[in-house]
């Protein structure tokens, strides 16, 4: 069996630990957002703590921009000329939630052929962190290429990423919600969405309704209940806006219901919480790759 040298490349739609990312060497093509007459690259050009700091002054969403085929191109090009790697998985967002980062990874991968392996996790935030993660692992443990494809494949299926936002005012500033009269209803009512991602990408609403304290909590777990395999062991991941105590909540109550093999928490990648806003909480699951018994 030949042991190629291969890296993991993502994009900016991740949430995965920096400490994580750095250890794995996994690359990160970063997104593009405007404000104060420049373009800043998320991750390089602004911390994305700083990036949310600036975000709660703005009266207007910063508009973002995807990666081009240019940015993909010089990571595989330094990876597979320069740093001698002999393989790539390029991990990306769902191409459902938006097809240009997908297009633009396909774009430069042509120039590689059978050197590039582009995984659609037909999801994003914690979901991509934890597929990236586990490739680097199998990537580690000697797999093969072919291996890692139908392991990973199957972990797709079985993905779990629900969300709540605590605020409208960044999807009203986005220009997603058009009424006025709409966030200010919300606001006075207390309603909040809850969302969930259905394969191959797609968010629907859960059951919106009066927001207590801690509705967000049971109702996320709710969810998790009504689809997760009690028998099955998890890796879980915490994604937030500015919201850690409710972060570190969900995951005790969690912990207590399901059976959770490793958990990280993060803030979301800016990507994703520039439209969700302050308060948003994002839980992704993912079976873990060895599967322990009760027992055990």
């Amino acid at each position: 069996m030949i042991i190629l040298k291969i890296r993991v490349v993502t994009n900016a739609a991740i949430d995965l630990p920096k400490e994580i990312m750095e250890k794995y060497n996994i690359a990160k093509i970063p997104h593009v957002v405007f404000f104060d007459d420049k373009n800043w690259k998320l991750d390089v050009d602004i911390s994305t703590e700083d990036f949310y700091r600036v975000l709660k002054t703005q009266k207007i969403i910063p508009p973002t921009s995807n990666p081009e085929p240019i940015d993909f191109l010089d990571v595989f090009e330094t990876s597979l000329e320069e740093q001698n790697y002999e393989h790539i998985f390029c991990v990306t967002a769902a191409k459902a939630l938006g097809s240009a980062t997908y297009s633009a990874a396909r774009m430069a991968a042509r120039k590689f052929k059978e050197q590039i392996t582009l995984i659609d996790t037909e999801s994003a935030s914690g979901v991509q962190g934890l597929i990236a993660l586990n490739i680097a692992e199998l990537v580690e443990k000697g797999q093969v290429v072919e291996e890692i494809v139908r392991i990973i494949e199957n972990l797709i299926k079985e993905y779990f990423f629900v969300g709540g936002f605590h605020t409208l005012d960044n999807i009203f500033k986005s220009g997603r919600l058009e009424s006025k009269f709409t966030l200010y209803l919300t606001k006075f009512l207390k309603i909040k969405p809850i969302v969930k991602m259905e394969k191959p990408g797609i968010l629907h609403s859960k059951f919106p309704g009066l927001f207590l304290k801690r509705t967000i909590i049971s109702r996320l777990k709710r969810l998790a209940i009504k689809e997760l395999n009690k028998d099955k062991v998890y890796d879980m991941i915490i994604s937030h806006v500015g919201n850690l105590k409710g972060a570190e909540q969900v995951l005790k109550k969690f912990c207590k219901k399901f059976r959770i093999n490793r958990h990280y928490i993060t803030f979301a990648a800016p990507i994703v919480g520039t439209h969700t806003g302050w308060g948003t909480i994002l839980v992704s699951l993912l079976p873990a790759l060895e599967q322990k018994s009760e027992n055990n």
